[in-house]
């Protein structure tokens, strides 16, 4: 996938965060999902990411509600092409549409703005947005790009929303994508890992060496083989998802 229109898309969306001092709420599609008598029974959550790293910036994302047999992405399997342009470009549109009309997929949420990292500038480590799911449709799905790699995504997959006054709160793991080889050189990865740190440097660009692999738990930033740096890497999960019903 060339990076020469949508790492722009990346950046553009970082720069309008920082901008935009309030609080980010996601634009919501149309439900994709076959009526039924228990379709009709529908709720309104709020979710809360929270970036719980100090060197990776997220992208703008793509969340999802959906039946229990459904699945945003699976360890193990070639990753799709909506996941593929989220890991190496931070770019939830392609997922969106992608999932728009899939059998078992209630609503489809691209949030409008990244996630910063802790301590980083010049948008903040929390992002709110709302999201509707249906009594047969209740599990929830995430993935936003971890913008300092080369093909690293945060998510989760098939989470039981809560029921009530409860909250549910979960964490985020990192995963590979692969299909992209883990090179960590400025060349490969977008621009603005590099231009909002931990490191800033000159660099990004359209380069990538096709890997041909399958999702996976993501090894890490080695830092020293490329251009990241040890600043780049993380320690166990690397945000925290809290969701709780509003409506």
């Amino acid at each position: 996938m060339s990076r020469s229109a949508t790492s722009l898309f990346a950046l553009s969306a970082i720069l309008l965060a920082a901008c935009d001092s309030s609080t980010p709420v996601a634009p919501t599609s149309e439900p994709a999902f076959a009526a039924s008598a228990n379709a009709a029974a529908t709720h309104r959550y709020e979710v809360t990411v929270t970036n719980l790293t100090t060197g990776q910036p997220m992208s703008p994302a793509v969340a999802v509600t959906h039946t229990r047999d459904f699945q945003l992405f699976s360890a193990g399997t070639t990753a799709s092409l909506g996941i593929q342009a989220i890991a190496e470009d931070g770019n939830p549109g392609v997922s969106a549409s992608e999932l728009q009309g899939r059998a078992g997929v209630f609503q489809v949420v691209t949030t409008g703005a990244p996630i910063g990292r802790i301590g980083g500038m010049p948008f903040p480590s929390t992002l709110r947005f709302e999201i509707e799911a249906a009594a047969n449709a209740n599990y929830f799905s995430f993935a936003t790009m971890l913008i300092c790699t080369n093909d690293g995504f945060g998510g989760v997959n098939a989470i039981r929303l809560p029921h009530g006054a409860t909250t549910t709160m979960v964490y985020a793991a990192a995963y590979d994508a692969g299909t992209e080889v883990n090179d960590e050189k400025a060349g490969s990865i977008v621009p603005p890992c590099f231009g909002i740190g931990p490191v800033v440097l000159a660099g990004g660009g359209g380069n990538r060496t096709a890997e041909g692999g399958v999702v996976r738990m993501h090894p890490g930033v080695a830092g020293g083989i490329g251009d990241l740096t040890a600043a780049h890497a993380w320690t166990g999960p690397v945000a925290s998802v809290s969701i709780r019903r509003i409506r």
